[in-house]
Formats: structure tokens, sequence, C-alpha cells
């Protein structure tokens, strides 16, 4: 099984969904080895997994893999072997306003494509301008791939109506693209808890003797199980049809 986290624009949450929802209990106890890889030749996630191997954290049944090349082939032979041996993969797909090479690949090959986007004019705009047409063009070759595609509505605000905002993206989108029951607000403790190669759950232990930042980091992990499980609910869902 593959996830992708796709965007074409940057700063939607995608690289922290990724590595999140890769260490979420929820995937930790569905699947016995999961891969984490990132396809940004930039390589945020890796200087991430290096300074996390450095501090010898344990990172258990998660592998991390980052392919920089933008030939298919290789891309495609890469991830073959990475899928066989793992479970599922978790990719990380850099944001693109040209060529978006990763981007169609990505939303190609994936089982379940998360999409995170603001309720914002401009993201709208975007979506509709860069990936809606992509997702249109593969709908088109591969109609079986309509179930593939879904929202996820980001840095909401934490107090915010969620079926309101959930409400408000299937109202604006195409019916061929679904929506998680769920949402990502925004929290101050996602911009914060990657140093030294934490991911979320390393993080909020570390800071567990401050009872405020501690309440607010057991708020977001609340939030990225919420997430895991929606996904891991359309996984099935997705498995149960093909069945």
């Amino acid at each position: 099984m593959i996830i992708s986290f796709v965007q074409t624009k940057g700063g939607t949450g995608k690289s922290t969904l990724a590595v999140n929802t890769t260490f979420s209990k929820a995937f930790h106890e569905k699947f016995k080895s999961i891969a984490l890889v990132e396809l940004d030749p930039q390589g945020t996630l890796k200087n991430w997994w290096q300074e996390r191997t450095e501090e010898n954290r344990n990172s258990d049944n998660v592998s991390f893999h980052h392919i920089s090349s933008t030939q298919k082939e290789v891309i495609q032979d890469r991830i073959k072997n990475i899928a066989t041996h793992n479970d599922i993969l978790v990719l990380d797909i850099p944001g693109e306003s040209t060529s978006k090479f990763h981007t169609k690949f990505a939303c190609a090959i994936s089982d379940i494509v998360i999409i995170p986007m603001r309720t914002s004019t401009n993201d709208e705009s975007a979506f509709a301008d860069n990936l809606l047409p992509i997702i249109k063009e593969i709908i088109r070759s591969y109609p079986i791939k309509k179930v593939n595609f879904f929202f996820l509505p980001t840095f909401t605000n934490a107090q915010s109506n969620k079926e309101k905002v959930i409400d408000y993206f299937k109202d604006i989108l195409p019916d061929y693209v679904g929506c998680l029951d769920v949402v990502y607000p925004f929290r101050s403790i996602y911009e914060n808890f990657n140093r030294e190669g934490m991911n979320l759950l390393e993080y909020v232990d570390s800071i567990k003797s401050n009872k405020r930042l501690y309440v607010g980091g057991a708020r977001a992990i609340e939030d990225i199980e919420c997430i895991a499980h929606s996904i891991l609910h359309k996984l099935a869902e997705k498995t149960h049809d093909s069945a």
C-alpha cells in the first residue's frame, strides 16, 4: 500500500503530516513495517532523519528512504524495492509549481492521496489550476482511481466547528474528490516538535514537566491519531470494495 501527501503549494503541512502519521500509534499497531519516503530533492526530511540517527532515537518499525532522482524509471525501481520490504509506504511529495513530475507520479501510483489544503481562496485557485487537472487526467485514464483522492483541511482554527469546515470543502469539491472526516488544526507545537530529530510523540514526552505545553502537545497527538485513523478507515473501505 502507498499513501502520498500531495499539494503543489508549499507550506500546507505535508511533511509534518507524513512524519507524524508514520509514527502514529494507529499506524504502529496496524503495520509491522512502515517506510517513510521523501521525494523532495532538497532533502528536508533526510536532514531530520540524519539528526534522528545521530541522537540514537528508536524508530521501531519505521525506515526512511530519500529518493532524489527525477528519472521516472529510477523512482519506480526504488519504490518497487521499498514496497517489497514494507507493509505500507508513506510518501512526502514536494510542492511543485512547474513540471509537477513528482506530483503526477505520486497521484498515479498511490492507493490513497491526501491533499492538505487551507480554507483559502488562494489555495482553492492553486488547486484548480495545478492539481485538479492532474487528478482529472489520471481518472480519465484509470477510472478505478476515482476513489483515491481526499482533502484534509489544514491549519484550521482549533476552536472552529470541525463539521462546518468539512462541509465547506465538500461543497466546493468535485464529486470525484473526497474529504476526510477530520481536520488538522493550527498549533504552534507543529512548528517546533522536530528539533533534534524528534517526532511529535517524542517531543511531547520531552516537555511533560511543563504542564501548559504538555496539554497542547497532548491535543496535537490526538489530532494526528484522528487523522491516522481516518486514513486507515479509507484504506479499509478501498480494500473492501476491491475484494
